[in-house]
């Protein structure tokens, strides 16, 4: 199987190589992994978008003072 949906949101995981077992326990463990400070980042901001962007969940507030440049 390549394409599997979960049956009450409207999500559907979409894989170039099969899905077997092992690659959705694999999905699984990475986005139940929470970094410790100072290792690593959320499990959500390795996904890349349609667009070849990185995701983020983690918006940032337009209305919020950014203190220092992170560029």
């Amino acid at each position: 199987m390549k394409v599997i949906r979960h049956s009450r949101l409207p999500i559907k995981l979409i894989s170039e190589d099969p899905l077997t077992v092992d690659m959705l326990n694999t999905i699984s463990i990475n986005m139940t992994f929470t970094p410790t400070k100072g290792n690593g980042t959320s499990p959500w901001e390795l996904w890349v978008d349609e667009y070849g962007e990185w995701f983020s969940p983690y918006k940032k507030n337009k209305n919020q003072l950014e203190l220092f440049n992170e560029n």
